[in-house]
């Protein structure tokens, strides 16, 4: 749902007791950057968990960032953040239920501090790996930003990047200003503070929190392993929530009360197309296991008059273990701008990723799994009853693979993938059982791969040859080689973006000849553009405004109805792309 306050909505997830009955409610306070996408899913677990130990939970996205509306340059970021905390209290209040506590987790602890100072009455306060203040906040993120992905270390207009994100001036002011201890203790009834053994907080920023008698201060166990990998090697933190779970209920009253329901509405207006239309989002679940996403479109939008055909739905797909939002919330901006040009979309969460059930086999969470293709087969019947194979495929990394895979399989009358990973070891390949039929584009990592890594045995090979163990795996697997597959594609009608980087690029340049290549980009059917240098999950601004207009001009130029003008505002007052074609 889309939460109501004093400023623009905000989405959130609204988690309770199965007999709506609860003790007291939990407002879990996110992260924010990439810390935001590492802690999804484990935040929806701890929520659920709290919900069968009798308690309320609230997760949100903070103004302008998940699907809340907004973006990261608008002004006054930091207000705008502590609103959405407040925003998420007053539903809890209006569900009923007066005993709220809030759960922080890295720089959302420092934001539930100081909402705590601004809005007295909480009943319990967790900092689960707390940072200090907002200049510590900036300073470790924007580290990441210069000395893994080479972002310049200062910028003119003193901006800061940080890995997705990029906050302006004002904003770079205002965290540095904000302090996990800046409000007067006692801030709650009861604290507890998780903190890292091999990341300490500095005491004296913690002191006025901590000095209180009624905070009790633990080890955040498994940390390391949380938030400092990326998946496939994350793990959860399954103690340290088990942990907070207790520790909140433990604290919270005896009796329960009958919570009444939301009134949030699960529908709300993101924008303005130029022609005065609204464009409004809505939750859906899509049949029939109930995958989550979310349905951006034009309000009322024109039904095909029967001379021409109205544009196709565009499927965005989750990537890796991330929720629906894409590469940095690539796939929301993608969305709300499409809308401007009358075109439907669909984002969503892959089977036991994000915020949809668990479909079976793999594990809840594992990708690259072969149930993503009933998953697409799924939202497509879902988004285009009388044509599945009318869609539009959109993923990067893992969901940039199931695009083109799954295009294959439906037939679709697009696909549009960045960095597409076409070489990893399927779950059901790891587990001893052939690939899956419908796989017919991945590339086995076998022990050729390990071999020709430095330090293997054929270490000194590579060197010379760079591409050698691409040629090694397209030799061993000659029926999954990209000429073929890029040929099927276009036989088949399938209109075909590849926007890739230098390794991402190898596997399929490698798998076609020139000549082979030339005449497929010929027929109009198939554009493959390699972009020297370019940063894998997007996370470098310039990268990612890079690859978003030139998708952009792609996908309105190919698929948006030429009768329909482009231009227009999102919510956040920011002008639509106009694009001509």
């Amino acid at each position: 749902m889309w939460l109501e306050g004093p400023g623009r909505p905000i989405f959130a997830w609204f988690h309770s007791p199965r007999d709506r009955r609860a003790r007291a409610g939990v407002v879990v306070c996110p992260p924010i950057g990439f810390d935001y996408y590492l802690a999804h899913y484990a935040l929806r677990r701890l929520a659920e968990e709290l919900a069968d130990a009798g308690l309320c939970a609230v997760r949100f996205d903070y103004d302008g960032t998940g699907d809340s509306l907004g973006g990261s340059g608008d002004a006054d970021r930091v207000r705008a953040w502590l609103t959405s905390v407040a925003s998420a209290r007053d539903c809890l209040r209006r569900a009923g239920l007066d005993r709220i506590s809030l759960v922080g987790l890295r720089f959302g602890a420092t934001l539930a501090t100081a909402s705590a100072a601004r809005d007295p009455g909480v009943d319990q306060l967790v900092l689960w790996d707390p940072i200090a203040s907002g200049r510590s906040f900036l300073v470790e993120h924007h580290a990441v930003s210069v000395l893994t992905l080479g972002v310049p270390a200062r910028s003119a207009d003193g901006s800061v990047e940080i890995p997705g994100t990029v906050f302006d001036a004002t904003t770079v002011r205002s965290l540095h200003g904000l302090t996990v201890g800046g409000g007067a203790a006692p801030l709650a009834r009861r604290v507890l503070v998780l903190t890292r053994h091999d990341r300490p907080v500095d005491r004296a920023a913690l002191q006025p929190v901590t000095a209180d008698e009624r905070v009790d201060r633990e080890e955040a166990v498994g940390q390391a392993a949380f938030l400092d990998r990326t998946p496939p090697n994350q793990r959860l933190p399954v103690d340290a929530t088990r942990r907070i779970v207790d520790w909140l209920s433990s604290g919270a009253p005896a009796e329960s009360r009958r919570v009444r329901a939301p009134t949030d509405p699960s529908r709300v207006v993101v924008g303005q197309g130029a022609q005065g239309r609204h464009i409004v989002e809505r939750v859906v679940r899509v049949p029939p296991v109930g995958l989550f996403g979310i349905l951006t479109e034009p309000e009322q939008a024109e039904e095909p008059d029967g001379r021409s055909a109205g544009p196709p739905p565009v499927l965005f797909l989750s990537v890796a273990a991330e929720p629906h939002i894409g590469p940095a919330r690539l796939w929301v901006d993608l969305a709300r701008r499409w809308a401007g040009a009358g075109m439907r979309s669909l984002r969503l969460d892959l089977s036991g990723l994000g915020d949809s059930p668990h479909r079976g086999g793999g594990g809840p969470w594992a990708f690259f799994k072969p149930e993503a293709f009933d998953d697409v087969a799924d939202a497509a019947r879902w988004v285009s009853p009388g044509n599945p194979s009318d869609v539009v495929l959109v993923g990067l990394c893992s969901s940039g693979y199931q695009a083109l895979e799954s295009a294959l399989a439906l037939g679709a009358r697009g696909a549009v993938t960045v960095n597409p990973s076409v070489s990893f070891v399927p779950p059901e390949h790891r587990a001893g059982l052939p690939f899956d039929g419908r796989r017919r584009i991945a590339l086995a990592q076998d022990a050729v791969a390990p071999a020709l890594r430095e330090g293997g045995a054929l270490g000194g090979l590579r060197e010379r040859v760079p591409d050698l163990a691409w040629r090694a795996r397209i030799l061993l697997s000659p029926g999954r080689r990209s000429g073929r597959w890029l040929t099927e594609l276009v036989r088949q009608g399938t209109d075909t973006l590849i926007v890739a980087g230098d390794r991402e690029v190898r596997p399929i340049r490698q798998g076609v000849t020139g000549l082979q290549l030339r005449r497929l980009e010929r027929t109009g059917l198939l554009r493959l553009e390699h972009v020297h240098g370019l940063q894998h999950g997007l996370l470098v601004a310039s990268h990612r405004d890079m690859v978003a207009a030139l998708v952009s001009d792609h996908v309105l130029r190919r698929f948006s109805r030429p009768a329909v003008p482009l231009g227009g505002t999102l919510a956040s007052g920011e002008a639509l792309p106009v694009v001509t074609g």
